[in-house]
C-alpha cells in the first residue's frame, strides 16, 4: 500500500481543510497501522489515546470516526471494550482518499 500516496491524496482533497486536528492525527495514525484498504484492521485503544496525548471517550472516538466516514477515508466496524480499560481496540476499515 503507498502510504505516502494516501498522504498525498488526501492533502488534494476536498475534506481536508474540513478536518480537525485530532481527526487527522487519526486518520494518520489508522493509515500508519493499516495493511490496505477494505480490509478490517485493529488498533489498540491505548496506542489511540497515546498519539492523542488524552483519554478519549468512547462517544468523542466515535464522533471523530463519522467525521471520517462522512468524508470517505474510513469506516468504523466496532470498538470492543476489554477488562477495566486493558485490551480494548477499534475495528476499522481505511478507504483511499479521493482526489479533486
Amino acid at each position: 500500500m503507498d502510504k505516502i500516496g494516501f498522504l498525498r491524496g488526501l492533502s488534494n482533497s476536498n475534506c481536508f481543510p474540513l478536518l480537525m486536528n485530532g481527526e487527522l492525527k487519526l486518520y494518520i495514525l489508522l493509515l500508519v497501522n493499516s495493511t490496505d484498504t477494505e480490509v478490517t484492521e485493529r488498533i489498540e485503544l491505548e496506542q489511540i489515546e497515546r498519539a492523542n496525548g488524552k483519554s478519549l471517550a468512547s462517544t468523542e472516538l466515535k464522533s471523530m470516526m463519522n467525521s471520517l466516514e462522512r468524508y470517505g477515508l474510513a469506516i468504523l466496524d466496532e470498538i470492543i471494550e476489554g477488562h477495566g480499560g486493558k485490551g480494548s481496540e477499534m475495528r476499522f476499515r481505511l478507504k483511499r482518499p479521493v482526489s479533486v
